[in-house]
């Protein structure tokens, strides 16, 4: 979703405009974020610039990164002539956002994020180089739920996994969906995801694999899955690799969590190169 005005530029449904008009909760989440005079902060989807307006000024370069042309143009209009405020019109998803931040020797990223492009949004964050210190997202509440979930419960799945396994986060607030305009159909919620320092050791690759393949599967025993799931096509010995891990052969996925996944992938990845050398 995007923070602004509701009047203005009309909402565009394609793009998942529904624009933030609470600036109470404008100025919590922008608490949430608690930038610093050093800081690079990335803000996308920033749409009228209503938690813009919080940032301008506070942080050593503020880049606004927004998709739709006309509210690009408006943010261009109020904020053009500043040294330190950078609006780049594009796809935060196909532009290289880690180019803007290259020289930054510290990073905090914000956005109110379309429904439809949650999970790449936010893996696409947990990836840049320099690492962000903080990302502070609104959310679907749902989805919301289902990254901070541990496990054990029906919310916990991939989606949790692999944001744990890079960051630490945590639900910050809810909110509900009369903060925005047009009004949504579901209610909305703050996440905080600070990245881990050890971050850069999780074989990302190796971990989306094993777990998207559990979690299609999450009524099955943790072994079988190993044994016949085609996506992991691993064909070493899966008792031995979980005697290894003092992982139970019979434990469902769900029970899993994101350090033991972090372990597996590598101990199957390793298996894998292993017998591919022989």
């Amino acid at each position: 979703m995007s923070a602004g005005k509701a009047e203005g530029t009309r909402p565009k449904r394609a793009l998942g405009q529904n624009f933030l008009v609470d600036p109470n909760i404008q100025r919590k989440i922008v608490r949430e974020l608690d930038p610093r005079s050093a800081d690079v902060v990335l803000e996308v989807g920033p749409g009228h610039g209503e938690l813009s307006q919080y940032l301008v000024g506070r942080c050593r370069r503020l880049i606004l990164v927004e998709k739709d042309h006309d509210l690009a143009r408006g943010l261009r209009a109020r904020w053009g002539d500043r040294p330190d405020v950078e609006v780049v019109e594009g796809d935060a998803l196909r532009i290289g956002l880690s180019e803007f931040v290259r020289d930054a020797a510290a990073v905090r990223v914000v956005s109110n994020v379309p429904y439809n492009i949650t999970s790449p949004l936010v893996f696409t964050f947990l990836e840049l180089e320099p690492a962000a210190g903080r990302i502070v997202l609104t959310v679907q509440r749902e989805v919301a739920e289902r990254i901070v979930a541990p496990p054990g419960i029906k919310a916990y799945g991939a989606l949790s996994v692999g944001v744990q396994a890079i960051a630490v986060a945590s639900l910050a607030f809810r909110v509900g969906r009369q903060a925005f305009r047009p009004v949504p159909a579901v209610d909305s919620a703050v996440v905080r995801l600070e990245p881990r320092p050890d971050a850069a050791d999780v074989d990302r690759v190796a971990l989306r694999t094993l777990t998207r393949a559990c979690f299609n599967r999450r009524r099955k025993q943790l072994q079988k899955t190993l044994r016949t799931a085609p996506e992991l096509s691993f064909a070493g010995d899966v008792d031995a690799v979980l005697g290894r891990l003092s992982i139970d052969p019979a434990v469902r996925p769900e029970m899993l969590d994101p350090p033991t996944f972090v372990r597996l992938a590598a101990a199957l990845r390793a298996g894998k190169e292993g017998g591919a050398s022989r």
